[in-house]
């Protein structure tokens, strides 16, 4: 068999004459394979029955099925890619919205390990520099520039900090924004999440208090997962489950990305919002000025000021007017209206290591700042050799047997 040639044949179960499948197979000779490893590939058709005979055959012959991870964690330690690059397959598999494939598929053909990769390379000019000061104090060899290195610093910083600041939006392409409907009851809040989804996923009713329990429902819109969380309504009154409901609603307020403030606007009267005023100033918040159907008797200026503050979208639940402009202002209040690079952190592996880089590269700087003529380079060059070893822990330059296993335990068999 020549490598990279597809070549077709039957697959036949060892010590029998019988066929099970008709197949394809290519043979990829190293290093021009996924692991750089010499690998056969043998296509069959899709049904379980057929795969797991044909598997059965191969284990016959000798072969073992591989551990999760395997082949991935073996392009790994040969070289073909990085870890940030081994965690993007990953990313890949589980990718729950078309956000979430584009960012991992801008790790996998190597975002990270690009930038990761420059800094890298700026860092080793700053530490050759300092540290050819310190070593060869006596040499004919100009003084380390201070300025040149504070100002190398400050740039090298600026764009870690940048990249730091995605890890935002990398997270809810990834896990999906949880976005939680609030407001006084019977302000129409189970009708906008019936609206949003587009099918009656809470009860209706024009009895206020309908909703007692948190109702929550997944959907996608503009690439972006979002799981929309009606609540119980806020007033003083109400029975012993009702009251349940509004505890439910506080102890998951932490969990929230992004808060709907739900108004009715054919009242006179907009009710006491009481704590929500608070929880508005807390989170980003969309007012959501509901049944704009109906005659408009309430009055923007009812609202505290913070409530104000906030964006707001005139929405009809109940003919579906506004819909689509809510969850555009959604998506650009979680997002920024701009996805920005191809590419962004998206686990918190990668934020600590970035976060710990960001932190030994400031206090380098603030040392060359403050120190004036007296910068005591020693501790300097601590801190530039501190900032390489989160790069090379990142990159997986330095990776324990430890890390390792509790990456890729996350794979399934065949990646």
């Amino acid at each position: 068999m020549r490598s990279h040639r597809f070549y077709y044949g039957r697959v036949r179960a060892p010590g029998s004459e019988e066929y099970i499948d008709e197949a394809m197979a290519v043979l990829m000779e190293a290093p021009r394979s996924y692991t750089r490893e010499d690998c056969l590939e043998i296509q069959v058709h899709s049904g379980p029955s057929v795969v797991q005979e044909v598997l059965e055959a191969v284990l016959q012959c000798g072969a073992r099925v591989a551990n999760p991870g395997e082949f991935t964690l073996r392009a790994f330690l040969n070289g073909r890619i990085d870890l940030t690059q081994a965690e993007a397959v990953l990313d890949m598999v589980e990718a729950r919205s078309r956000a979430a494939r584009r960012l991992a598929l801008g790790q996998l053909v190597g975002g990270l390990a690009r930038e990761a990769a420059q800094w890298k390379e700026r860092l080793l000019d700053l530490m050759s520099s300092v540290e050819a000061g310190i070593d060869f104090p006596d040499e004919d060899l100009p003084a380390v520039d201070g300025e040149a290195v504070g100002k190398a610093l400050g740039e090298l910083l600026l764009r870690a900090e940048g990249i730091l600041e995605t890890y935002r939006r990398g997270r809810l392409a990834r896990e999906g924004a949880r976005v939680m409907l609030i407001g006084p009851v019977n302000a129409g809040k189970s009708s906008l999440l019936n609206a949003m989804v587009g099918y009656e996923r809470a009860i209706v009713t024009d009895l206020p208090g309908t909703t007692r329990d948190l109702v929550e429902e997944p959907l996608e819109w503009g690439g972006l997962p979002i799981r929309a969380i009606d609540t119980a309504g806020i007033r003083e009154e109400g029975d012993e489950i009702e009251r349940h409901g509004r505890r439910l609603l506080r102890e998951r307020m932490g969990e929230v990305d992004l808060l709907v403030l739900v108004i009715d606007s054919s009242k006179e009267e907009i009710p006491p919002l009481g704590e929500v005023e608070g929880w508005v100033v807390e989170k980003p918040c969309i007012v959501a000025w509901n049944k704009v159907d109906l005659e408009e008797r309430a009055r923007l200026e009812q609202l505290p000021e913070a409530v104000r503050a906030r964006r707001l979208v005139r929405v009809s639940a109940l003919k579906g007017w506004g819909v689509r402009e809510l969850l555009d202002a959604i998506r650009d209040e979680l997002l920024g209206g701009d996805e920005g690079e191809e590419w962004a952190l998206t686990n918190a592996r990668h934020r600590d290591l970035v976060s710990r880089f960001c932190s030994h590269l400031g206090r380098a700087r603030e040392m060359v700042s403050q120190g004036g003529d007296g910068v005591w380079w020693e501790l300097v060059a601590e801190e530039l050799r501190g900032a390489m070893e989160c790069l090379d822990e990142l990159r997986g330059v330095k990776a324990d047997d430890e890390v390792l296993a509790r990456i890729f335990e996350r794979f399934c068999i065949g990646k």
